[in-house]
């Protein structure tokens, strides 16, 4: 396998790619913010319910709603300092052979062999790749042409990668 494709990486694509590599990324950011200002509320009433109010239940019940609210925001912070090497559109290359994956943008290069790699898939229209230890990669997957997406396909599947997979 010889691909060599290139792209233009945008900010929305940048976007779309964070939320192809991490679908569960809404959750993480809301779940435990709900969690906090429900334990923040219960908390406060019952620092309330006596005749003279807790101050430590005050504190803590307050403090709970506070990290409740600026949960989203830390985390919607953590993503955009992800995001910001990808705040300019830029030309991006991605050459796959049959022993290495390498991506190549303004300042950055990545090249890993495909044995450091435990799956790959096809999720909402990326090509992501998930790696054994670092997290995941993903390219667009309209950055190969048919040809070059069924020799992709073929060859993940001779890997091990796809297997199981219905794409």
């Amino acid at each position: 396998m010889d691909i060599s494709s290139s792209f233009v990486f945008t900010p929305e694509m940048a976007k779309r790619s964070f939320r192809a590599c991490h679908p569960s990324a809404p959750v993480a950011r809301w779940l435990p913010a709900g969690i906090y200002v429900v334990f923040g509320v219960v908390v406060l009433t019952i620092a309330l319910q006596r005749s003279k109010p807790d101050p430590i239940g005050l504190v803590l019940g307050s403090a709970f709603l506070l990290l409740g609210v600026a949960w989203p925001v830390l985390q919607a912070r953590r993503v955009a300092r992800l995001l910001r090497p990808f705040a300019e559109p830029a030309t991006s290359r991605i050459v796959l052979t049959d022993a290495e994956y390498a991506a190549e943008s303004p300042g950055r290069t990545m090249t890993r062999g495909w044995t450091t790699f435990t799956s790959v898939a096809l999720v909402r229209g990326f090509w992501v790749l998930k790696l054994e230890a670092e997290g995941k990669v993903a390219f667009p997957a309209d950055a190969l042409d048919a040809t070059q997406t069924e020799v992709f396909r073929t060859a993940m599947r001779e890997k091990g990668l796809l297997a199981g997979s219905k794409v």
